[in-house]
């Protein structure tokens, strides 16, 4: 199982914010994947999980993201990011709003990439102080999700408002419960999310 944190590539460039105003885009062109690649990182990871050993990297992610223009805003947009992900590597992919049609996802043999918000009315937020994307790759036997942060540092569930809340298990698995990730899953997008579900074609 292949873990990617971005937080491992502050050098890499990855150009944000093309449609937005030049005060915004000149801030873009100098993003990176430690910044602003959560997203592409969390595709690498499920590519390696439903596809043992394909050569779905990083770089290749980055040209998808250019590709598509799913770079168009702060960070990436898996509106358009994940059905061309998907199309890519030959898997079946759907966008949800409903935890049950993950879960059913999960037990299939699928994958989910999960967009969580930040903090919100006085609450901070589990994984993220904004929008972040993570990787939900199964449910435990107790009910619990168990998911890779492609933004994960010492300690970081061990802080203020977020402690107890999540278990760190082999040192990059964090297992939390269906209840809490609901609550974090990003409410902005139930058009098209946050549920990015994916299994082998």
């Amino acid at each position: 199982m292949k873990f990617i944190n971005q937080l491992d590539y502050p050098h890499w460039l990855y150009v944000t914010k093309t449609d937005l105003d030049e005060e915004q885009q000149a801030r873009g062109r100098v993003t990176t994947v430690a910044n602003s690649a959560c997203g592409l990182c969390a595709a690498v990871m499920v590519a390696d999980r439903l596809l043992p050993g394909c050569d779905f990297d990083l770089r290749a992610a980055i040209d998808l993201s250019y590709e598509v223009k799913a770079n168009h805003k702060a960070g990436t947009d898996y509106r358009r990011f994940a059905p061309a992900f998907a199309e890519k590597m030959g898997l079946r992919f759907q966008a949800s709003a409903d935890m049950e049609e993950m879960r059913r996802c999960l037990r299939t043999g699928g994958a989910a990439v999960v967009l969580v918000r930040g903090d919100r009315d006085g609450q901070v937020g589990l994984f993220t102080h904004e929008g972040h994307y993570i990787v939900a790759l199964n449910e435990e036997a107790d009910g619990r999700f168990a998911l890779l942060d492609p933004y994960l540092y010492d300690g970081k569930f061990d802080e203020e408002g977020v402690k107890g809340k999540v278990e760190l298990k082999n040192g990059v698995i964090a297992l939390c419960s269906a209840e809490i990730l609901a609550e974090e899953a990003e409410e902005a997008h139930k058009t098209s999310g946050p549920y990015y579900l994916f299994w082998r074609g």
